[in-house]
């Protein structure tokens, strides 16, 4: 240990005073405890005996018989020697008049209070007359009694010291006094001896008659004296003491019972007043077991305290006895504590009271390692149990049929079409009952274990930390530090179970299959997607919960680390899950299709699917961003993340790509495809109209709602560039579907329309061949290829209207390439019979020359070719008749003059 100061005396009270005067030091560097003063001299006397320890700045002491001046000395063990400012006179009481003494005192003597001094300032100031006679009125010039001790070591100006000085003595009282004045002085003083010496013998002569009586007194003691010798002899007192003793023996005879009766009074009287003192050590077992049961320990460590400091060295064997009685019972409250310390649950405050009394009782071992082992085992087997005790709940309800989670979908309650975002939000809105009532078990274990970390861990994580902070050890032990490992192993395994507990039940993909601990924790039965997703924001909710109770208690990076990456998992399987079940939402979305039309002049028609579809996904994309994207406190975010955003680009994709799938599922399914859960509704169109409303819903998808949908994934902070990119691939694959369902529009428009065409071309048995009279119209087969055209263009128009030119030019194709193949098919042509012909084609073309493609155009002009040509006067009678044909079929000719012509000659029905 180093050295300390030396220490300094800077202050006494009082400054003088007889031996054991009580006096006050003080000073500096005393030492810290009573131990450390082991010194202390007062005017060269060792009062280190009497001495009493403050302070490191105080001390009292009673002075020793020192005389005269001299230093104070305190002596520490660590400060060694001290040195003193200030010094202590020490000097001999005198005897007077008015003070008790075992000896006699000379009565002549007088107070003079005015002698020597002007006041008395010590007891020396007890004298008798001055033995000059001289008075010392205006004797003002004094001697400093300073100066006065170092002329005259060792000397005093007392009269009645056995060292007295007279050079002193007139130095101090008669400085100022004559020389003359001196020797009157000693005449007076010589007067008074012989006047003393006169005075005996004149005593003596004034009482001559009392001593004369004195001495008969004495003649006759001495002749009775020598009677008794004669008498008795020289031994009389021998008979004197044999006969008191034969008294003596008389008297005991008399009284033997009396005073034995005493003796046991006395006795008992002895042991009731040992009983009396020494009640506390006697009657301490007692009080031990009744404080015990009353639980006061504190009581019970105190009064052990006491007895150990009385009597734990006492040799008295009724004392040893006793004591012995109270260790045992302090061996029974150090085992009673012992298993309150490792009863679990317990309070910190609780737990570091025990591990104090326990040093109190100076236990062996180590009650706070005890102490947090048993707590972090206690914490174990909760995690485990609380795991064992749901997944044994749900594997009878697995056992059941209920597949391990409640029998509403979702888990929520809610109806069957009831969104992801509409489920989370009645979980939300539910009261607690309900909560208990609908939540999956596994759901529900998650809140218990949170609860039980958040519970448990702090008050662990808190004595560990007063354990190494030494708070929890006795003062002379010291921490050992080699326990540090061992405490972070426990910190981490609780952590590695609450994740490996949490990853089981909620993401068993996300253990490790090659890992140690696949077994302990994939032991959840497997539970369908919807069953649990709804459910899976609440669960990140408690994770986050019990994450930030451990933030507020400043553990180390790597045992956060691992709730951390449990949080990052959980949030990306989050994201992933719920958009996943927003796909599946999706993807059946066709059941809820009304067929209710609404007509828009801008954007055509469609039906309240696609703005169905929008709401979900900004629904989906809302709840992901409140629960999943927006990071809290130290947590990573997964926008950043390299991995998450690729997976970000294709759930986005997958899920606007979801409506798609049903629309493909409306309009494109197999018909001997069982289709039972689409609940066609009542009022359903036939086939065509519902592959035309769809594909409408289809091109609004493409031209309205992705747009929307770009801009309110990216408001709602989600990655721009993988938003732009999901969406112009799902793009695409509309754009892919929108050209299936055109071509099975056409599939079921155009192939009725030119499969009549040769049926109503013959009806009737028509041939080319016999035609004999010249044509007065065109033929029925041309009203009713227009008619059915017409027909498609009226059923488009009232869908959407922008699609209409790219239809009929379809149509139109398919009419040229069917004429072309009926022309090419006649053998052989009457005159008549090729001015028909000529007639008809020139109709058709006529009425369809906005909307004919160049393959439609060409095939008109084939079977144009494949006929014989017309003669000038054959000319003017197929003008007349189209002449009259334009007259009889204006209003239905009006129809396709209302038709935008083609662009460039070529057919599309793709929206740019």
């Amino acid at each position: 240990m180093p050295l300390a100061l030396p220490p300094i005396v800077t202050g006494i009270s009082p400054i003088e005073g007889v031996p054991g005067t009580k006096v006050t030091i003080r000073g500096e560097n005393f030492g810290n405890r009573p131990e450390d003063l082991i010194g202390l001299t007062i005017c060269g006397v060792d009062c280190l005996m009497t001495a009493e320890w403050k302070t490191s700045n105080k001390i009292i002491a009673r002075s020793g018989a020192g005389n005269g001046k001299g230093d104070i000395i305190v002596t520490t063990l660590h400060g060694s020697r001290g040195t003193s400012t200030v010094q202590f006179k020490g000097y001999q009481e005198t005897m007077g008049p008015l003070k008790e003494s075992a000896v006699w005192v000379d009565e002549t003597i007088f107070l003079n209070m005015a002698f020597g001094r002007k006041r008395p300032m010590s007891p020396t100031s007890v004298l008798q007359d001055d033995p000059l006679g001289l008075s010392v009125e205006g004797n003002d010039q004094k001697v400093l009694e300073e100066d006065l001790e170092e002329m005259f070591p060792g000397y005093s100006g007392d009269l009645t010291s056995v060292k007295f000085s007279p050079e002193w003595f007139l130095l101090e009282n008669h400085l100022s006094t004559s020389f003359e004045d001196l020797r009157a002085g000693l005449s007076c003083l010589r007067r008074k001896v012989e006047a003393q010496k006169e005075g005996q013998i004149s005593f003596l002569k004034a009482n001559v008659g009392s001593v004369i009586e004195q001495l008969d007194t004495l003649q006759e003691l001495k002749c009775k004296f020598e009677s008794d010798i004669q008498e008795y002899g020289r031994n009389s007192t021998q008979l004197l003491e044999k006969s008191i003793i034969e008294c003596k023996e008389e008297a005991d005879k008399l009284f033997e019972d009396v005073l034995q009766r005493k003796d046991r009074a006395d006795g008992t009287r002895n042991a009731l007043n040992v009983l009396h003192r020494f009640r506390f050590l006697l009657y301490l077992p007692v009080n031990i077991e009744r404080h015990i049961q009353k639980g006061d320990y504190d009581v019970v460590i105190n009064d052990f305290a006491r007895a150990k400091s009385l009597f734990g060295d006492t040799q008295v064997p009724l004392f040893r006895r006793f004591y012995s009685e109270v260790e045992k019972r302090i061996e029974d409250l150090q085992s009673v504590l012992g298993e309150q310390l490792i009863r679990m649950p317990s309070s910190l405050e609780h737990q570091k009271k025990i591990i104090r009394n326990l040093h109190h009782l100076e236990t062996p071992g180590d009650p706070a390692w005890q102490c947090l082992s048993a707590q972090h085992e206690y914490i174990l087997h909760l995690l485990m149990s609380v795991r064992d005790a749901h997944l044994n709940r749900e594997m009878a309800d697995h056992d059941l049929g209920s597949g391990g989670g409640k029998t509403n979908t979702g888990g929520t309650g809610g109806p069957r079409h009831a969104t992801p975002a509409a489920k989370y939000n009645k979980i939300m809105m539910s009261s607690v009952g309900e909560w208990q009532a609908t939540a999956p078990v596994r759901v529900l274990m998650v809140e218990e274990i949170c609860e039980v970390l958040s519970t448990n861990f702090p008050d662990m994580w808190k004595l560990s930390q007063a354990y190494f902070g030494g708070e929890l050890l006795p003062p002379t032990a010291q921490v050992d530090h080699f326990k540090h490992p061992r405490c972070k192993d426990m910190i981490l395994e609780l952590l590695d179970v609450f994740s490996g507990v949490m990853r089981g039940a909620i993401m068993p993909l996300s253990l490790h299959p090659d890992g140690q601990n696949f077994r302990k924790y994939h032991v959840w039965p497997e539970v369908s997607l919807d069953q649990i997703t709804s459910w899976l924001p609440q669960v990140l909710r408690h994770v986050r919960g019990c994450y930030n109770t451990l933030l507020t208690l400043d553990l180390p990076n790597d045992a956060l680390d691992v709730v951390k990456e449990l949080i990052f998992d959980l949030r990306v399987h989050c994201l992933t899950s719920l958009f996943q079940q927003t796909v599946e939402h999706l993807r059946n979305l066709h059941t809820r299709e009304k067929w209710q039309l609404e007509v828009d002049d801008e954007n055509g028609g469609c039906t309240q699917l696609p703005h169905i579809c929008e709401n979900v996904i900004v629904e989906c994309a809302q709840l992901v961003r409140e629960t999943v994207l927006d990071t809290s406190h130290r947590e990573t975010s997964l926008v950043d993340h390299p991995t998450v955003r690729r997976d970000i680009l294709t759930l986005i994709h997958n899920v606007i790509v979801a409506f798609a799938q049903s629309l493909e599922k409306l309009s494109l399914r197999d018909p001997d495809e069982d289709f039972g859960d689409c609940h066609v509704s009542e009022n359903a169109p036939g086939i065509e109209a519902q592959l035309l409303i769809t594909l409408s819903n289809c091109a609004f998808m493409r031209r309205s709602i992705l747009p929307r949908l770009s801009d309110s994934l990216v408001r709602a902070s989600y990655p721009q560039d993988e938003v732009k990119e999901a969406v112009k691939q799902a793009s695409r694959t509309y754009r892919e579907l929108q050209d299936r369902l055109f071509e099975a529009y056409l599939e079921e428009r155009v192939d009725p329309i030119i499969g009549m065409i040769e049926r109503s071309m013959y009806l009737g048995h028509y041939d080319w061949e016999k035609v004999d009279h010249p044509p007065t119209d065109v033929r029925t087969y041309v009203k009713e290829i227009l008619i059915n055209i017409t027909h498609v263009h009226a059923e488009v128009v009232g869908v959407w209207p922008g699609l209409v030119g790219g239809l009929v030019g379809r149509v139109v194709e398919g009419v040229g390439e069917e004429m072309s193949r009926l022309i090419a098919c006649v053998g052989k042509w009457s005159k008549y019979g090729i001015l028909q012909a000529h007639t008809d084609l020139a109709a058709l073309t006529a009425v369809l020359r906005n909307h004919i493609s160049s393959a439609a155009s060409a095939s008109f002009q084939e079977a144009i070719e494949m006929l014989p040509k017309l003669s000038a006067a054959e000319e003017r009678v197929k003008e007349e008749v189209l002449q009259g044909f334009r007259s009889k079929m204006r209003f239905l000719l009006a129809c396709f003059l209302e038709l935008e012509p083609l662009s460039d000659c070529t057919i599309t029905h793709s929206l740019a």
